[in-house]
């Protein structure tokens, strides 16, 4: 559903984020760089820290494990 997504609507950093956490968290390192690569092309100022305070899980470690594909991804922190 992501990668259709990002292929209809290149420039929405939505799907292309979620499609880095979703990569890394599986393990396909190189997809996911390429996503946050373009999630910082359409988002230049975009950083983990800013993207969690959109977060609202009710388990904590579903808040966690998105972040960590994040940061696997290589989407900057701060």
């Amino acid at each position: 559903m992501f990668r259709e997504c990002a292929s209809r609507v290149p420039n929405m950093q939505w799907s292309r984020f979620r499609l880095a956490f979703a990569y890394a968290q599986s393990g396909q390192l190189e997809e996911a760089r390429k996503e946050a690569s373009e999630v910082l092309r359409i988002n230049p100022g975009f950083t983990i820290e800013r993207y969690k305070r959109l977060l609202v899980y009710k388990d904590p470690k579903d808040t966690a494990h998105r972040l960590d594909g994040l940061r696997k991804a290589g989407l900057p922190e701060t």
